[in-house]
């Protein structure tokens, strides 16, 4: 759970973790009080702004310290339970606001990136604006390694509780980080590292992989590739949002021979949708390479005749020529990424109240799909029956973003 966009902790629902109270709010690794009536395992600061949460599989499914068959050595054979940790990735964002060693006062028209583009420059005195980034990268302990064993009753059971620990790894990035997604897809039968894509106020998309250092035993996030800077007809739009085309993963249902690739859709303040393709070039596991290349771009939403925030965007689950995308003009639309002159599909202002401002996909059911607002609600669409939502409660507030 991510709260005010610093605070952030983990809910156990295993019942005997209702018997440990263990609640700790930590920055930079200073653990806190426990509050007795928390409901919380773990809880940290970060110092800048988590505006994004992704976990993955346990490292145990793709990473295989010794071959199979090869008889390895006494010291690896706790190897597999030593890695059955989760990698957990923050992505944070903070906008620092210029500053004046003078009285000098920002002038009207100058753009958030310290350019001033009607009354010339601001003096000699004058700080640009800036966009800090990190990615922190942690490893929680598998919830697998707190269940009782078979001869142990659930509510004896010693729990040992998720907690996060002290970082494995924070890489301070050119930006800020809006959003980020691991790559999904895998085959069990050729593991390699997980990819971690990131989506930057610069505008750029940042691919890193996730490596393990045998000396140091630690865990750290690897830069494998970047997308190119926007030209200058995409000014200086952020990168707001990304999504891969992974609905698909061998582990369920066996279509990896028949993908036609990794891809990655991302949205933009500027209004506008893309699509990249991402190759690999080397897949070492703990030296992996990747290149990114922009195949597509589009006008995507508009707001009275300006270009509106396009919030979220993401491939559709059981189609791969479909896109979605969702902006603060109140609308969700759909798109055939073979023809995105117009949408194929649009929902308005007469279903949303407020910007559209998250969808995610099912992650097993093919066309199901879920949609957050800022008018306080979370649908869930049927897109081969998109004309209206199957089910939509109301949550109390803004919605940012959605998990299944």
């Amino acid at each position: 759970i991510i709260k005010n966009h610093q605070n952030i902790s983990i809910v156990n629902e295993h019942p005997s973790s209702r018997k440990i109270n263990r609640s700790a709010t930590m920055s930079e690794g200073n653990h806190g009080n426990a509050e007795s009536d928390s409901p919380w395992l773990d809880r940290i600061v970060t110092p800048l702004n988590a505006c994004s949460l992704e976990t993955f599989l346990p490292v145990s499914y793709y990473y295989r310290p010794v071959a199979e068959g090869s008889g390895g050595n006494e010291g690896n054979k706790g190897e597999k339970h030593k890695h059955r940790n989760v990698p957990l990735v923050i992505g944070c964002y903070q906008l620092n606001e210029p500053s004046f060693s003078s009285r000098e006062e920002l002038k009207i028209g100058e753009s958030d990136d310290g350019s001033d583009e009607e009354n010339g420059d601001l003096g000699p005195n004058a700080k640009k604006s800036s966009r800090s980034g990190e990615l922190r990268l942690f490893m929680i302990p598998h919830p697998a390694e707190s269940l009782p064993s078979p001869l142990q009753s659930r509510e004896n059971a010693p729990c040992q509780p998720s907690i996060f620990g002290d970082p494995s790894h924070v890489l301070e990035m050119e930006s800020g980080v809006l959003d980020g997604k691991w790559r999904r897809r895998f085959d069990p039968k050729h593991p390699t590292s997980p990819l971690f894509a990131s989506a930057c106020a610069s505008g750029r998309i940042h691919i890193h992989s996730l490596c393990h250092s045998s000396k140091s035993n630690l865990w750290s996030l690897s830069h494998a590739g970047s997308s190119k800077a926007l030209s200058s007809d995409g000014g200086s739009a952020l990168c707001l949002a990304l999504a891969w085309n992974d609905s698909s993963c061998a582990e369920v249902d066996n279509t990896l021979n028949e993908y036609s690739g990794d891809q990655i859709v991302s949205s933009y303040s500027n209004g506008t949708v893309a699509l990249h393709q991402v190759e690999s070039i080397k897949s070492d596991f703990n030296d992996r390479k990747v290149g990114i290349l922009e195949t597509h771009r589009w006008n995507a939403h508009t707001m009275f005749g300006c270009p509106s925030e396009v919030w979220t965007c993401s491939f559709l689950r059981g189609d791969e020529n479909v896109v979605m995308s969702g902006a603060d003009d109140c609308s969700l639309k759909v798109w055939d990424i073979r023809r995105t002159l117009r949408p194929t599909h649009e929902i308005g202002d007469a279903e949303f109240e407020a910007g559209v401002t998250a969808i995610s996909c099912h992650p097993y059911l093919s066309h199901i799909f879920a949609v957050g607002s800022y008018d306080e609600k979370v649908r869930i669409f049927d897109h081969r029956k998109i004309d209206e939502p199957l089910w939509k409660v109301s949550v109390g507030g803004g919605v940012w973003r959605i998990k299944w």
